[in-house]
């Protein structure tokens, strides 16, 4: 590695680093303001709430930018080809948007009395213009992501980040459940926000470029990376939602919510892990010419990654009653049990995914798409073969077993492809 390399990848990982201690503290205020004023049922509720709008923000503009990424990692956007492919990508957007905001407002009633009885649907219209804003401003993400621009894809999460906590974390404290439960639907729109003021006073030739453009192999090529989001949006998320079904109703909402907050802690570790895995990783593994690089980019980063995760895991382990308090409450410190396998889990979730974006950066999608498939396939099914003797441990030890043997799924699969290409 040549010494102009190893500088950008210094910028890179300060850019990203700065960009996920902010994301994290955020984090960390966030769930401690939910948790202190609405206690561990009101943060158990809510958990219903946040699991659908990560749904909805993830499927946002039809979740086309990881094909982005790597077509614009291929064909810059300074191309006649990369113009092409950015007003495709902005004529799908628009369609998908439309299409997404008509049917949450369509399901409006039936959301708003089965997950918030109480707030009203208005709450899910917000939620349909929200996802509008999300989806256009990950255009402009994509084109940063690809081309290498850690320093603006940072800055414009960082803004939309503290932006969106700030307004939660106001909500929260002068509000109640109602005023937490609209800016929790609003609080992912901010980076979106954000992204286009970039495009308008920063990048004009963004705006220039979504013109409307209906190219059938191009979309059919971005939508079965959609794909591979829709099914990832809704695999873990739609698991979640049945497990936490379950064990509210035969436990009560206060053992879902100890649950709850391991799991929103565990968001957000891992959506750091998922950032650099999409806008660092992808990009590179795309732009790489020959298996050797593929191999050096993939376990250079996996190994970074899961050191990183360790690290982390341990610092929080051995501090685990003081740095639950100070996140959540007293209140929540039945988790700490909950934490060991979950964390195991994680470490395993983070390999296995990280083989996911090596096959989607070369073509191979429908790899990606059965491994988010099976996500949450497993976990339901290894929550229910748990549930009936662990209780409250069926769903952390559910997490622990699946991404376990997915790891090593992924692991053969990637052996055998590189094999394969090999002869």
């Amino acid at each position: 590695m040549n010494e102009a390399s190893r500088l950008s990848r210094i910028k890179a990982g300060l850019y990203f680093g700065s960009m996920v201690l902010v994301k994290t503290l955020a984090g960390l205020l966030v769930i401690k303001m939910l948790a202190w004023k609405l206690g561990p049922e009101g943060f158990g509720l809510l958990g219903q709430l946040m699991t659908v709008v990560a749904i909805v923000g993830m499927l946002a503009g039809g979740g086309i930018s990881n094909g982005l990424i790597r077509v614009l990692a291929k064909t810059p956007l300074a191309t006649t080809e990369g113009q092409a492919w950015y007003a495709s990508a902005y004529t799908l957007t628009t369609i998908l948007c439309c299409a997404s905001a008509v049917l949450i407002a369509a399901l409006s009633p039936v959301l708003a009395s089965y997950l918030v009885p109480g707030v009203g649907m208005l709450l899910f219209i917000v939620l349909a213009f929200s996802q509008a804003l999300i989806g256009y401003g990950n255009l402009p993400l994509a084109e940063a992501s690809s081309r290498g621009s850690s320093r603006t894809f940072s800055v414009i999460n960082i803004a939309g980040t503290l932006a969106g906590a700030a307004m939660v974390i106001a909500a929260v404290h002068y509000g109640a459940f109602e005023e937490a439960a609209y800016s929790l639907v609003l609080m992912p729109a901010m980076v979106g926000v954000f992204a286009l003021l970039y495009a308008v006073f920063r990048r004009r030739e963004l705006l220039t470029s979504c013109s409307w453009s209906i190219a059938p192999e191009r979309m059919k090529l971005l939508l079965s990376f959609s794909m591979v989001t829709l099914i990832g949006a809704v695999s873990v998320p739609l698991a979640q939602l049945f497990i936490r079904d379950v064990m509210g109703r035969a436990m009560g909402w206060e053992q879902v919510g100890q649950w709850q907050g391991v799991i929103k802690l565990s968001d957000v570790y891992m959506q750091f892990m998922g950032v650099v895995l999409i806008n660092f990783v992808l990009p590179r593994i795309a732009a790489a010419s020959d298996m050797r690089h593929v191999l050096k980019e993939w376990s250079g980063s996996v190994c970074a990654l899961v050191g990183v995760l360790l690290a982390g895991f341990a610092v929080f382990y051995l501090m685990r009653d003081f740095l639950i308090t100070l996140v959540f409450s007293s209140d929540f410190l039945p988790m700490k049990a909950l934490l060991a396998p979950q964390m195991a889990g994680d470490v395993f979730r983070t390999i296995a995914a990280s083989i996911s974006y090596v096959f989607m950066a070369r073509g191979l999608v429908r790899v990606s798409f059965a491994f988010e498939l099976a996500q949450g396939v497993l976990l339901v099914g290894a929550f229910s073969w748990f549930f009936s003797t662990e209780g409250t441990m069926a769903p952390v030890y559910a997490h622990m077993v699946t991404y376990c043997f997915l790891s090593v799924v992924m692991a053969f699969g990637l052996l055998f492809w590189m094999r394969r290409k090999a002869q």
